[in-house]
């Protein structure tokens, strides 16, 4: 009986050992992918790419936080960072090139929900550290572990001057393109992606909505130039195209479709314009291609312009515009290295 007893204890402490109780920790391997190939920034590409830094919040099935934790510069390179955490169900969210207020607002997050609420603006972008999320689940077990691959993606959506083509009537020569900047930019986010419009920039082409004050006129700025503005002054000979390189603007998302019905002093939003402004016969005009289709985050529109007509005046330039003075095609696609455009809008 005595050697039964014995047994059976012993068969009881090997059993505890190879199954854990429930709480044991675990490892939680992540991988990271959407990153440039390198931290060498070589090209506008790369530099949209670029993460700078990065932090990890792993929730609990609760949505209760775990763990946060700040990549060293070792787990970048790497792509991958492995953490002890508790067993069961995971959320993990990536945050990258977060610093300033919304970094603190994150890192004071206790919950999911607080984390997803954490609001930031179009300025906390830098274009060689756009702002990039990704969120992820798993299961770690003790023992095993549990792994996750986070792909980071950028709030923002990027739009592309591709080229201008100079169709205009012979007597027109030669015109310049003088700059490029978006308008009705929506100015706010958060992490989940659900915060409704509340920040307008560049409204109805001007920084502060107000008539005659257009952007590039007189010294007034555009909002968020780095990100919203270029200047060009490229000229386009008769019957030519100039393909511009690299010429990106940066915008969050915008779900209205509505196109731009000229000035209005009590903002009305619409959707997201590129406004184009050409120089012709040393008059600036204005050509306003409004992005009607639904403006979604990490996806890229690529804009060619054929110029056909004369555009709006200075005093009236964010007019709607005529089709028999400009012809417009917005292609879209996924917003990656070296990406194929296959939807004409």
């Amino acid at each position: 009986m005595k050697t039964r007893l014995l047994l059976l204890l012993s068969f009881i402490c090997f059993a505890c050992q190879r199954q854990p109780l429930p709480g044991d920790g675990g490892q939680l391997t992540v991988d990271l992918s959407g990153m440039a190939a390198t931290k060498a920034i070589t090209s506008a590409n790369s530099a949209e790419m670029q993460v700078n830094s990065l932090n990890l919040y792993v929730f609990d099935a609760n949505g209760m936080l775990d763990l946060a934790h700040a990549c060293t510069s070792e787990e970048l390179t790497a792509r991958q960072a492995v953490m002890e955490v508790k067993t069961g169900q995971k959320t993990i969210y990536a945050l990258a090139n977060f610093q300033g207020t919304p970094l603190a607002e994150a890192n004071a997050c206790a919950t999911c929900t607080e984390l997803e609420q954490v609001a930031f603006a179009l300025g906390d972008n830098r274009p060689d550290g756009l702002l990039m999320t990704a969120q992820a689940n798993a299961t770690v077990a003790s023992g095993s572990g549990g792994s996750a691959t986070l792909e980071l993606t950028r709030p923002v959506a990027r739009v592309a001057l591709g080229s201008v083509t100079n169709s205009l009537p012979a007597p027109y020569g030669t015109v310049r393109v003088l700059r490029a900047f978006l308008c009705n930019v929506v100015g706010n986010q958060n992490v989940s992606g659900s915060a409704a419009p509340s920040a307008w920039l560049n409204r109805n082409a001007t920084p502060d909505n107000v008539a005659g004050h257009v952007i590039g006129k007189e010294g007034y700025a555009a909002q968020e130039p780095a990100l919203t503005y270029a200047s060009l002054d490229q000229d386009v000979t008769m019957g030519s195209t100039h393909t511009f390189s690299q010429k990106y603007f940066y915008a969050f998302p915008n779900a209205l479709t509505n196109p731009n019905n000229g000035f209005n002093a009590s903002f009305t939003p619409t959707a997201t314009v590129l406004m184009v402004v050409v120089q012709i016969r040393n008059v600036p005009y204005y050509y306003p291609v409004p992005l009607i289709r639904t403006l979604e985050r990490n996806k890229d529109y690529k804009v060619d312009l054929t110029l056909i007509g004369l555009g709006n005046t200075e005093d009236n330039p964010f007019d709607k515009i005529e089709k028999a003075n400009l012809s417009a095609q917005v292609r879209v696609s996924d917003w990656t290295d070296g990406a194929i455009y296959t939807e004409s809008l």
